[in-house]
């Protein structure tokens, strides 16, 4: 666990105000990071669910392939 602390020479003074804004700026950081990965991630869920509702309908329009007009809609007569 050392390992992944910094030094005292490179980090400084913990309770000084540069220190402490450091930290709230790698904090910052990671919720910018967490915030996009959650956008793409409900981007892909997104596509996913309108691929699957694309599909069912597709498969439900094969059924009747002579009522099948331009653009998926029925024709009318």
């Amino acid at each position: 666990m050392n390992l992944l602390l910094s030094c005292p020479v490179c980090f400084g003074d913990p309770s000084s105000p540069m220190t402490q804004s450091a930290k709230w700026g790698v904090l910052f950081l990671l919720a910018v990071v967490v915030c996009v990965l959650a956008a793409i991630a409900s981007v892909a869920v997104v596509w996913s669910r309108r691929a699957r509702a694309l599909d069912r309908r597709e498969a439900g329009l094969e059924a009747f392939p002579a009522k099948r007009g331009r653009l998926g809609s029925a024709e009318v007569a």
